[in-house]
C-alpha cells in the first residue's frame, strides 16, 4: 500500500492550545512543516501534544474514527469513518434491511465488496491510515521511556494499531491468507500468513492494556484500560480463545452496569449514557452533516433516512423473536404506528438534538461485554456461569426473563439471539455471521428484505469477503493472491 505521511497534517491552532504547549513552538513551527527532530522534542516536553499532531487519532480538534471521506473518492455520503464501515457490514447481514437503493445499497447488494468499488477502497485504507497515523507517532513514544505519560500513549496508540489490523482481518482474510503488515520497523507488501497478523493484533492488544493501566482519560472518546481489555475481548472470542475471551470481557465491563429503561430509549446518540465505555462526541465542528450515521440510520430525523423514507429497518424474522416484554422491542415498530413508518421501522437511533447531526456515536458499551463473557463461558463448559451473566444483562432489559434452564446449542443459541438484539445496528451482525458459520438467507417466505437485497449465500461462501480494491493491486505489484470473486 502508499505510506501516507501524517507528520504534514494541518491542524488548528485550537488543538494545541488544549495542551501544555509552549506558545514559542507554536509561533515558531509552521504545523505544516514539522521535522522528526521537532516532533521529538515536542514528544518529552507534551506527549499528549505530538500524539495530537502526529497521529490525529485522540482528542483535541481532529478525530479521524469520524471523518468525511477517508477514501478520497470525491466525497461519497456513505465515508464517514468507522461508523460508515460498522453500517455498511451490517447491511450485509440477514439483520438489517433497507427500503429503497440509494447510499450504502452497495452494501446490502454485495457489490461494495468487489474490487473496482469506491466502497472496498474506503474500507481498506480508512483502517491501513489509521495504522499509518499510529506508525508514525510511535516512534515518538519509545518502549524504552522513562515516562508514564509517554508510556500510556503508546498504549493507546497499540491499542488503535489492533483494533485497526483486527478490522481488516476479519474483512479481507481468504481461509490462512490475512492482509499485508506494516508496523514502525518492517514492511510486508505481500500478504502474510493470518497467523502473523493474529500475532501481531494480540502482541499490540495486550501490550496496550499493560501499558494504559492507570490512565485517568479526560473523555470516553480515548481509549483506556477497560476499553483495551473490551478490545481484546473482542478478539479473543473471534479467536475462539475462550477463557481469555471471558476473562478480558469481565475486566472490561468492571465500573459499568446495564443501562436503564431511560437510556434505552434515548436514542443511543449521548456518549454521557453511563453503559458507554468509548465513543465520539459528535459536535457541530465534527459533525459531518447528511454524511453521518444518525442521517443514515435514523428514520425519525432529517437525513437520508428519515427525510428521502431509505428507512432502515428489522429483518422480520427477528423482530418476532423479541418477547413482548422485552423493552427493546419498543426498537422497532409494528404497522399502522403513529410516526407513519413502515412496519419493522426501527427507532433505536436517533438524534435528539433533531437537525444539528450530533448526534454521539458508540463503539463499545457494557452490553456486548457482558454477552461476549456469556458466549465465552458458554463455548469454554462453564454454562451456569453463562447463564448467570446471561440473566444479568437480559433481566434489565425483560422483567418476565428468567435465569435460562437452557444447556449445549440450547444455551448457545439464545445467547446469540440476545446478542442479534442488543447490538442490532451497531456493527456486529455480519461479523458474527461469518464467526457463527451462518448462511445469508433474505428470500424466505414472506420476507421483508427490498427485492434489490434479496440475495442468498452459503456460509462461508466467498461473498463473505472483500477483494482488495483496484487501486491497492495497481500500486503494490508485490500482492500476488486476490481474493475470489
Amino acid at each position: 500500500m502508499k505510506r501516507f505521511n501524517v507528520l504534514y497534517l494541518t491542524l488548528t491552532v485550537i488543538a494545541f492550545m488544549t495542551v501544555s504547549c509552549s506558545e514559542e513552538y507554536l509561533d515558531n513551527s509552521p504545523k505544516s512543516t514539522v521535522s522528526s527532530e521537532q516532533l521529538s522534542q515536542l514528544a518529552e516536553s507534551s506527549p499528549e501534544a505530538s500524539l495530537i499532531l502526529s497521529s490525529g487519532l485522540e482528542t483535541g480538534n481532529y478525530n479521524y474514527l469520524v471523518q468525511f471521506d477517508t477514501g478520497d473518492n470525491g466525497g461519497l455520503h456513505d465515508d464517514f469513518g468507522h461508523m460508515a464501515v460498522n453500517l455498511g457490514t451490517d447491511l450485509m447481514s440477514n439483520d438489517v434491511v433497507m427500503t429503497q437503493s440509494h447510499w450504502f445499497v452497495n452494501y446490502y447488494n454485495y457489490t461494495a465488496r468487489v474490487q473496482t468499488s469506491s466502497r472496498t477502497d474506503m474500507v481498506w485504507k480508512f483502517y491501513y491510515r489509521v495504522i499509518s497515523n499510529v506508525n508514525d507517532a510511535l516512534p515518538l513514544t519509545p518502549a524504552t521511556s522513562t515516562s508514564p505519560e509517554v508510556l500510556q500513549i503508546r498504549g493507546r496508540l497499540l491499542a488503535m494499531r489492533g483494533f485497526a489490523y483486527f478490522y481488516l482481518l476479519q474483512i479481507y482474510a481468504y481461509d490462512d491468507l490475512g492482509i499485508p503488515i506494516y508496523t514502525e520497523d518492517e514492511q510486508n507488501l505481500n500478504r502474510v500468513p493470518v497467523a502473523d497478523v493474529k500475532a501481531l493484533i494480540e502482541q499490540d492488544l495486550t501490550e496496550a492494556y499493560d501499558l494504559v493501566a492507570g490512565y485517568q482519560r479526560s473523555s470516553k472518546m480515548e481509549v483506556d484500560q477497560n476499553v483495551a481489555a473490551g478490545i481484546l475481548a473482542r478478539y479473543y472470542l473471534w479467536d475462539e480463545q475462550y477463557g481469555q475471551a471471558a476473562t478480558y470481557a469481565q475486566i472490561a465491563r468492571g465500573g459499568y452496569a446495564p443501562m436503564d429503561n431511560a437510556g434505552l430509549t434515548d436514542g443511543f446518540s449521548r456518549i454521557d449514557n453511563p453503559e458507554w465505555m468509548w465513543g465520539a462526541d459528535i459536535n457541530t465542528s465534527t459533525s459531518t452533516i447528511y454524511a453521518s450515521f444518525f442521517s443514515h440510520m435514523s428514520n425519525l430525523n432529517e437525513g437520508y433516512a428519515g427525510l428521502l423514507q431509505v428507512y432502515k429497518t428489522i429483518d422480520s424474522r427477528l423482530f418476532e423473536e423479541i418477547s413482548d416484554s422485552d423493552a427493546r422491542k419498543d426498537w422497532f415498530l409494528d404497522s399502522g404506528n403513529s410516526f407513519g413508518l413502515p412496519q419493522y421501522a426501527n427507532v433505536k437511533f436517533f438524534d435528539e438534538s433533531g437537525t444539528s447531526f450530533v448526534g454521539d456515536y458508540v463503539f463499545m458499551r457494557a452490553a456486548e461485554m457482558y454477552l461476549i463473557e456469556a458466549e465465552a463461558r458458554a463455548q469454554s463448559g462453564d454454562e451456569s456461569g453463562a447463564r448467570q451473566v446471561l440473566f444479568d444483562l437480559i433481566s434489565t432489559r425483560d422483567s418476565e426473563y428468567d435465569l435460562s434452564a437452557n444447556s449445549g446449542q440450547a444455551l448457545l443459541d439464545e445467547i446469540k439471539l440476545h446478542r442479534r438484539i442488543e447490538l442490532w445496528g451497531e456493527g456486529f451482525a455480519w461479523y458474527d455471521m461469518k464467526r457463527w458459520d451462518v448462511a445469508l438467507n433474505r428470500t424466505y417466505p414472506g420476507t421483508n428484505h427490498a427485492t434489490f437485497g434479496q440475495l442468498d449465500y452459503a456460509a462461508n461462501s466467498d461473498k463473505f469477503k472483500f477483494q482488495i480494491p483496484q487501486a491497492e493491486l495497481n500500486a503494490n505489484t508485490e500482492i500476488e493472491f486476490q481474493n475470489p470473486f
